[in-house]
């Protein structure tokens, strides 16, 4: 299928990224460094993507999913990963919050992104967020 793999690191350099971080400089084919620290790349992170995809995670992962969510992204959870992946939808239902987010579940990986790109394309770049 193709794509780029961009990653926001917390860090200032690579060095910083790798020490202090604990983070690989791998599997990325652009790796940008914010210097923000954690907090501040999660929303560089989000604001810069088209879906978020929730596999497993922990305390990171929830913050960029709940900046994801209220600002109305198209968010898809892959089941059976653990983590906070286990806990987006009773979280969901706990919030009764209506953001524009897109929510959407699946433990087959492939399933998952074939419909996160298939509602994008036919809807939801259409309405991104609760104001439009």
């Amino acid at each position: 299928m193709g794509g780029l793999v961009v990653g926001i690191s917390p860090a200032l350099s690579e060095r910083e990224h790798i020490d202090k971080y604990h983070s690989p400089i791998a599997y990325h084919d652009v790796l940008i460094y914010t210097g923000s620290g954690l907090m501040g790349r999660e929303v560089v992170n989000i604001r810069t993507s088209d879906i978020v995809i929730i596999i497993g995670g922990h305390s990171g992962t929830l913050g960029e999913f709940s900046i994801a969510y209220d600002e109305g992204y198209l968010i898809g959870v892959l089941l059976g990963t653990d983590g906070i992946a286990s806990e987006i939808e009773n979280i969901v239902k706990i919030l009764k919050k209506k953001t524009g987010a897109k929510v959407m579940y699946e433990s087959n990986p492939r399933i998952l992104l074939d419909k996160l790109i298939d509602f994008y394309q036919k809807k939801h770049y259409k309405h991104p967020d609760v104001f439009s």
